[in-house]
């Protein structure tokens, strides 16, 4: 049995508190069970607990035997030195503490279905396990955990950005550049936009913004993108642009065979996403301030509401031409980049400045925006009730990444019901 299982029982109080007594016969009397700890350390801290007539405040250790004691080598641990009780399944080993007395140890009794119906979670192999009680949780307490999951989600990405930072000694216009060009490779590209960013900096962007034609020549010919010879009027522009960028900044392009077109919407093709960004780019002469000001959704996709220039209406490469179509970001897009770099990004420049109405801007920003449609999202369709924003979307991502795929039910609202049978 895993110990994260002894350790819910315990938590919750699922054990039989009545005439608790130690593996030697004294009295138990649990006062208070103590906080889970969540670091290292005994699993539980500051429990009160009565003894035979003794009060004892410390903290509780929970194993599958009282044998992982030693095996732990708790002993030698001064972490372990104001453990009060030993809880434990199997007693299988008499326990000493550190200055050679006997450990008071307590086997953890409960009722087996407790423990019947975790294992038939975690024996369960569908992505689910708990589908067919979805429907019989009540709305309120979906929702009120949906709301922590989206807290959760924002936590894990900022803390990226907390790193970015710390790497770029708190330049938030480059971390919000990486992020972008990270995002605008909407998954298949992801990892060469990155690349693409860490190979330019933002000073040599910044020098350069105010002319399209530059800005497109730096991108694609950073991206290996002007290396063949040119087939129009433009693309001579572009690699002429980009030959004086080159000198001047000693850039090094990337190979363009890190690109992926294969399987990928025209639409989609990395030299349509890097058209688009540099348009969003040129489009504001300070992007990042006036992103961190955005109040409402529609300011967000008015911003992201960006065309590169006239010849990528006729041309989805640099390899042919195409029938005439506007390239604009769309707006589905868009949302993408609000939600996976603009929100993440102001809730975590809300939290660096203590300033909580920022952070509030960027929660009400998820709120305003409709929920995503993906196969996760569409995993869940039926089962639970429909999410209503962008926020309770990003929140069923949560609950299948960290907790579905990882069997965390024992943290899951879900879990819980059925484990205690509290549905």
């Amino acid at each position: 049995m895993r110990e994260e299982f002894l350790q819910y029982i315990w938590k919750c109080g699922l054990f039989g508190k009545q005439d608790m007594r130690t593996v030697t016969g004294e009295p138990i009397e649990v006062q208070a069970l103590g906080v889970q700890n969540t670091n290292a350390g005994p699993d539980f801290l500051n429990a009160r607990i009565k003894i035979g007539n003794v009060v004892w405040v410390g903290n509780v250790e929970i194993h599958n035997n009282a044998s992982d004691w030693n095996k732990h080598n708790h002993s030698s641990d001064s972490a372990y030195n104001n453990v009060i009780l030993h809880v434990v399944k199997n007693n299988d080993a008499a326990i000493e503490t550190r200055n050679g007395t006997a450990m008071a140890v307590y086997e953890l009794g409960y009722d087996t279905c407790f423990e019947q119906r975790y294992r038939q979670l975690m024996d369960e192999h569908k992505a689910q396990p708990c589908a067919h009680l979805l429907p019989q949780i009540e709305s309120f307490r979906w929702r009120s955990f949906l709301t922590r999951l989206s807290f959760e989600r924002l936590e894990q990405r900022t803390q990226h950005i907390a790193d970015l930072l710390a790497m770029h000694k708190n330049d938030w216009d480059t971390v919000f550049m990486r992020l972008l060009f990270r995002a605008f490779g909407f998954g298949i590209n992801a990892e060469p936009f990155e690349q693409l960013a860490q190979s330019i900096t933002t000073a040599c962007i910044a020098k350069h913004k105010n002319s399209l034609l530059q800005l497109e020549a730096l991108l694609l010919g950073q991206a290996g993108f002007l290396g063949n010879p040119p087939i129009d009027e433009y693309q001579q522009r572009l690699q002429n642009e980009y030959q004086l960028l080159q000198a001047k900044f000693a850039l090094k392009p990337l190979p363009q065979h890190i690109w992926k077109f294969l399987r990928t919407r025209p639409v989609n093709f990395p030299t349509v996403r890097i058209a688009q960004l540099a348009a969003l780019l040129h489009s504001a002469q300070s992007l990042f301030a006036r992103a961190m000001e955005v109040a409402a959704v529609e300011e967000a996709l008015q911003l992201f509401a960006v065309r590169p220039s006239e010849y990528w209406d006729t041309h989805y490469s640099l390899e042919a031409v195409s029938p005439p179509r506007s390239k604009a970001l769309g707006a589905k897009s868009a949302e993408r980049v609000i939600a996976n770099v603009l929100i993440p990004t102001m809730f975590q420049y809300g939290r660096s400045h203590n300033d909580e109405s920022i952070c509030q801007r960027a929660v009400s920003l998820l709120e305003q925006l409709p929920p995503e449609e993906n196969a996760t999202t569409l995993m869940w369709k039926g089962l639970c009730p429909s999410p209503q924003n962008m926020l309770e979307s990003q929140a069923l991502l949560q609950l299948k990444n960290e907790y579905c795929d990882k069997k965390r039910c024992l943290h899951c609202v879900v879990g819980g019901q059925i484990i205690t049978g509290n549905q």
